[in-house]
C-alpha cells in the first residue's frame, strides 16, 4: 500500500512539474494522435511502448532502420567491458548533422572558451532526447516522446575519445501516435533545475535501484544524469571536495557510471536500469556550463542517493 501511494505521489508531482514546464513553453511530453486514432485515446494508459533494440559494439551501433514515432523506448546494451554512452539527437530544420557534431567537438575540447561556445551552439541547433550510459552488466532503457522524422544515435563515449571520427546511426521514426506519457511508468522523479547557486538535481522518491526514474530538464541549459557508484557513507560535501581538489585520500568512486544522456531544456525522459546493484550512488552532470565551460558537477550539480 505504501509503495502504491508513493508511486501515485511521484506521478502527481511529475505530472504537475511537466504541466508547469509545458505552460512556460517547453515541449509537450506526448504526441497527438495520428489519422488512424482521431480521438487520441487508443494507446493512452499504462502500456509500455515496444522497445527499439540498440546494441553498441566495437563495430559500431546496431539498430533497426525505422521505428514508430510517439513515445519511443530504446533498449540499450553493450558487450564492451569499458561501457558505452549512447546519445539521441535531432538537428533543427536547416542545421546539418555535421554542424551539430562540429560544435559538439568544441564542447568536449576541455578549453573553457571553445567549450562554452560549442555547448551553447549545440543547445540552440538540436533537440537532445537523452540516451543511455551502459555496461555489459547494466543495460538500460530510456523512453522519450519524439515526433516523426530522422533521429541520430551517437556513440558519445567513442566521440569523447575521437571527435574527428563520430560513430553514428540514423533511425527513421514514422507515424504520429499518442502512446501515453513517461509519467505513466515513473516510480521516482529527478528535476534538473536552475537555482541561485547554480544547476541542481531535485530528487523525489528515488530510493530503489529498480526504480523507473523520470528525468525532466526544467533549466535553460543542457543536462545529463550520470549514476555512479560511490563508497557507503559518501556525502555531497565529499563529492564537492573532490571537484575542489581539497579531498584527502582516495576518490570515493567504486565503479563505472551508468545513467541518462543529455536532455534539452524542457525535455523529459524515463530511465530504467537492469541489474543495478543496491548501494550508494551519486547523480552527476558533466555537461559544461554555457558561460564558463566548466562541468556542471564542479558547480555543485551532484546528489548522493542510497538505493535499496
Amino acid at each position: 500500500m505504501r509503495s502504491a501511494l508513493l508511486k501515485h505521489g511521484v506521478r502527481a508531482t511529475a505530472a504537475a512539474a511537466l504541466v508547469l514546464a509545458t505552460s512556460l513553453g517547453a515541449p509537450a511530453v506526448a504526441d497527438t494522435a495520428d489519422n488512424g486514432d482521431p480521438q487520441g485515446q487508443a494507446d493512452v494508459g499504462l502500456r509500455a511502448p515496444r522497445p527499439v533494440d540498440v546494441q553498441i559494439t566495437a563495430s559500431g551501433i546496431e539498430a533497426p532502420q525505422s521505428a514508430q514515432a510517439g513515445l519511443v523506448s530504446f533498449r540499450v546494451r553493450t558487450d564492451d567491458p569499458n561501457g558505452h554512452f549512447l546519445q539521441a539527437f535531432r538537428p533543427h530544420p536547416g542545421v546539418t548533422v555535421e554542424q551539430v557534431l562540429a560544435d559538439l567537438a568544441k564542447a568536449v575540447s576541455h578549453r573553457p572558451v571553445p567549450t562554452a561556445e560549442g555547448i551553447s551552439a549545440v543547445r540552440d541547433e538540436a533537440d537532445l532526447f537523452g540516451g543511455a550510459q551502459v555496461t555489459p552488466s547494466v543495460p538500460e532503457t530510456f523512453t522519450a516522446p519524439i515526433t516523426a522524422g530522422e533521429l541520430v544515435l551517437l556513440d558519445f563515449g567513442a566521440f569523447l575519445a575521437d571527435p574527428a571520427h563520430p560513430v553514428t546511426r540514423t533511425l527513421q521514426l514514422q507515424g504520429h501516435r499518442m502512446s501515453g506519457s513517461p509519467t505513466d511508468f515513473a516510480d521516482s522523479l529527478v528535476i534538473e533545475r536552475d537555482t541561485a547557486d547554480g544547476p541542481r538535481f531535485d530528487v523525489h522518491g528515488l530510493d530503489r535501484a529498480a526504480d523507473g526514474i523520470l528525468v525532466h530538464n526544467s533549466s535553460s541549459e543542457l543536462h545529463e544524469m550520470a549514476v555512479q557508484p560511490v563508497a557507503p557513507g559518501t556525502t555531497d560535501a565529499q563529492i564537492q571536495a573532490v571537484f575542489d581538489r581539497t579531498a584527502p585520500g582516495p576518490l570515493p568512486y567504486t565503479g563505472r557510471p551508468v545513467g541518462l544522456g543529455v536532455l534539452s531544456p524542457g525535455r523529459s525522459a524515463l530511465l530504467e536500469t537492469r541489474n543495478l546493484p543496491p548501494g550508494t550512488y551519486v547523480l552527476l552532470c558533466f555537461v559544461p556550463d554555457d558561460k564558463t565551460g566548466l562541468p556542471h558537477a564542479i558547480k555543485g550539480m551532484h546528489k548522493v542517493v542510497v538505493l535499496t
